[in-house]
């Protein structure tokens, strides 16, 4: 067996110390290979061992890998922030939020609800800021702490991928933008996602996060 194998487009994969934790972002599924990590490190640096060929077939039998070159990897997250946006003065709630806060909840009942993670992923990146180029850094902190503010007046979960959700939507609609990141740890097995800009987190905090490996970012 050939041990020249990539990735399918729409799978992602992340160490987690001596785990292999692999999305399938098509399948709407996570898995786990125990003690991988170190065959990935090895077929990424273009070695031959027995872990690699059973990493290789797994990933083929699995559907998760095509035979032949590595191909580039998209999605690639950025690194972990050190920041937070959510702390500073609120200030003044304006008419334009609560438009966008409900336009980012109509696209949550007719564009997440009963919509597979592939076409969640889709839509988000498929929208692009309604005002322009975007906001400068002041605004943004100033839209994620008025979110922050005005949610809890939606009835919709708490669970971090629809505030995520809801949360880009309204930073879209709202003319800013954010990097979605999605992470994972294991032992026990636990994903969770959350907004980033540069070096800041939007929607959480950077000592949380930092318990979670990156393996997506649309």
């Amino acid at each position: 067996m050939s041990l020249k194998a990539h990735l399918r487009p729409d799978v992602r994969v992340a160490a987690v110390e001596r785990d292999l934790v692999i999305l399938d972002i098509g399948g709407d599924t996570y898995l786990c290979l125990p003690d991988g990590a170190q065959a990935w490190s090895d077929l990424m640096c273009g070695l031959e061992s027995p872990g690699v060929a059973a990493l290789v077939g797994a990933l083929l039998e699995g559907g998760l890998a095509e035979a032949g070159d590595a191909k580039p990897c998209e999605g690639l997250p950025p690194a972990l922030p050190s920041t937070c946006l959510l702390d500073g003065p609120v200030g003044p709630v304006r008419w334009r939020d609560w438009v966008a806060l409900v336009g980012a909840y109509l696209d949550l009942r007719m564009r997440y609800e009963k919509r597979s993670f592939a076409e969640i992923l889709s839509f988000v990146r498929s929208r692009t800021p309604t005002e322009g180029s975007g906001v400068c850094h002041e605004e943004l902190g100033r839209l994620c702490r008025a979110f922050e503010r005005l949610v809890v007046w939606l009835p919709a979960s708490g669970k971090c991928l629809v505030r995520s959700f809801l949360l880009l939507r309204f930073l879209q609609r709202s003319g800013a933008d954010a990097t979605w990141v999605f992470g994972v740890e294991t032992w026990p097995f636990e994903a969770h996602c959350w907004l980033q800009a540069g070096d800041a987190v939007l929607d959480d905090r950077p000592e949380r996060v930092a318990a979670y490996a990156p393996i997506h970012a649309v």
